[in-house]
């Protein structure tokens, strides 16, 4: 019985650990999925700024998040929104803003929320942070539960009895159990 209760004790918290793993897995792994090529016309073939602008403009909208779409940034999605998203990044860095400001205009219309990679500042330090504290609560759990195991016999799963004789720790209740499941040898 003292195996079965170990069993599960251990397992629930485990499971939980690997939730919480998973979790945090999906939350920070949110690169782009596909490569995708900026919209725009073809006038970047042949003129040097132009091509650098959309470099520039494709950059920002890989940082932005796709406001109907699931996951996607502004740069992998074929939705109407970010294409107009698209265009209005390339022509607020034709005005001269940089990277900054148009990230800001965005966050200022939409949200943090806009953003793929949150700031590590704040709630969002979480995202950052809690997958490494579980990851060492996890490792400090496993150490203290390989030490009580190691601690509680090192015969093994029989205890400290012979081979396939019971050690007495069971109750007289679980005993009897045991003597009427094997047959009463």
């Amino acid at each position: 019985m003292k195996s079965a209760r170990f069993a599960v004790s251990t397992l629930i918290p485990s499971l939980a650990i690997g939730a919480l793993l998973i979790v945090a897995d999906a939350a920070v792994a949110q690169e782009p999925m596909l490569p995708a090529e900026p919209i725009g016309d073809s006038a970047g073939l042949t003129d040097p700024r132009a091509a650098e602008l959309d470099a520039r403009a494709a950059d920002i909208a890989a940082q932005l998040r796709c406001p109907v779409c699931s996951g996607q940034s502004v740069l992998e999605s074929n939705s109407a929104i970010a294409q107009e998203m698209q265009e209005v990044i390339r022509e607020r860095l034709e005005q001269g803003e940089g990277e900054r400001e148009v990230l800001t205009y965005f966050r200022g219309a939409y949200g943090d929320w806009i953003i793929l990679r949150p700031r590590a500042t704040g709630l969002n330090l979480l995202v950052y942070v809690l997958p490494a504290i579980a990851l060492l609560g996890g490792c400090i759990w496993l150490v203290v539960v390989l030490r009580r195991w190691s601690a509680a016999g090192a015969g093994g799963v029989g205890g400290s009895g012979a081979a396939g004789e019971p050690d007495g720790d069971l109750s007289a209740e679980d005993e009897a159990w045991l003597q009427s499941s094997i047959g009463g040898r």
